[in-house]
């Protein structure tokens, strides 16, 4: 990771990165390109999926209020189409078909492991270019899916970033990894697996539920009266989940620490978990306060569209997912998917957290999941305080 804390301005990105290739006014004559955002807006990965979706579309609204981008002398604009896939992959798939074949959609993003991985039979016969915010693991990211990206905070980044960090403030050894039973959590224990070894950490527990779940109780019971980790990890468990488990675990008396993984939102912790969120350490794609001016456009741009109520730290990477794919495209001066997934593969691109690539070639063997900083939070008092972005350790992973 370079330049991580660089006050890049990722919303004037286009002012800079597409210099060579500068921005129409010509609005009337510009034709659209569609892009297809599947997420899930509704059911209990919907705090994930909402956010998502609305910062995918933001960065398509900045692209277009500076007058689209130009290929080949003609102006084009983006229109983003979204579909509810409640994070079930038969609805994904019957959302793919209908981007694909009703909307005549050139590119997709899909949201969650589980729903793009069912979804890859219809990106790969039709040689589909996808900027996915998903896990899945190499199921999804591998060399024989070169067009599929994964353009969100990867789980590796999460703990190669976090587990150093645990064991200097909380000196653990033992962790107990508790994931949604399908591939998306699959990929969750894996990661969790590797980075674990990587830093001489044991993993007691790996347990697996089905999405929906809303008693842990009897899992968690026999997890602390048994395995008795110094961690409880909620690795690829939605944040509903998580804030679930970390209440039900204090409730039974645990007083070891646990890590809400994968996106928590600090209000909706403490409105479930109450006084047992205490010490319970969250791991988001960004700060939920900016840090810097970029940071702060952004936020502005978000609450001005959708209230401050509804900001999240999820926002962050993804408002950066349609700037990243049209400098790709005005770079390159192509559609096609291929030109546009070598290019993307060493592509470099400023953002509100420094400078940005595709790696984790030494985990799936190719260059294809985003290398975004994680910021840390730990719950002191009733109040999310800030730890800090921690940078991905240069070589591990990458």
């Amino acid at each position: 990771m370079k330049k991580r804390y660089t006050l890049a301005i990722g919303i004037c990105l286009f002012t800079i990165g597409l210099i060579a290739a500068p921005f129409q006014s010509v609005a009337a004559e510009a034709e659209s390109v569609n892009l297809g955002i599947i997420s899930y807006l509704t059911g209990p990965a919907s705090p994930w999926g909402i956010t998502d979706y609305r910062s995918i579309d933001m960065g398509a609204d900045l692209v277009n209020e500076q007058g689209g981008f130009t290929v080949k002398g003609k102006t084009y604009k983006w229109n983003t189409l979204s579909y509810d896939s409640k994070y079930i992959p038969a609805e994904a798939v019957k959302a793919a078909n209908k981007a694909i074949y009703g909307d005549k959609c050139r590119f997709l993003a899909i949201g969650g492991g589980a729903c793009a991985i069912a979804c890859l039979p219809l990106l790969k016969s039709n040689n589909m270019l996808s900027l996915n915010f998903a896990g899945g693991g190499e199921s999804l990211t591998n060399p024989k899916n070169p067009l599929v990206f994964r353009y969100n905070p990867g789980i590796e980044n999460m703990y190669a970033a976090f587990f150093p960090m645990l064991k200097e403030r909380e000196g653990i050894k033992t962790v107990a990894v508790i994931n949604p039973e399908d591939e998306t959590g699959k990929s969750g224990l894996k990661a969790a697996e590797l980075l674990a070894d990587i830093n001489n950490l044991e993993i007691v527990a790996k347990i697996f539920f089905e999405r929906g779940t809303k008693d842990f109780t009897s899992i968690l019971t026999k997890l602390i009266a048994t395995q008795k980790p110094d961690l409880i990890d909620t690795s690829y468990t939605d944040p509903t989940s998580a804030a679930l488990m970390c209440k039900q675990a204090r409730e039974l008396g645990y007083k070891g620490d646990i890590l809400l993984a994968w996106g928590p939102d600090p209000e909706q912790v403490l409105k479930i978990a109450c006084t047992h969120a205490e010490g319970a350490y969250l791991a988001v794609a960004g700060p939920f306060e900016p840090q810097n001016k970029a940071q702060q456009d952004v936020y502005d741009r978000y609450v001005a569209k959708w209230g401050v109520k509804e900001w999240s730290p999820n926002v962050w990477s993804h408002t950066e997912l349609v700037l990243c794919l049209t400098k790709a495209i005005v770079d390159t001066q192509s559609f096609d998917s291929k030109v546009l997934a070598d290019h993307l593969e060493n592509m470099t691109w400023d953002s509100p957290f420094g400078e940005l690539s595709f790696g984790l070639k030494k985990v799936f063997g190719i260059k294809r999941q985003l290398m975004f900083p994680i910021t840390a939070y730990v719950i002191k008092s009733g109040k999310a305080v800030f730890i800090g972005t921690l940078d991905i350790p240069e070589g591990v992973i990458d």
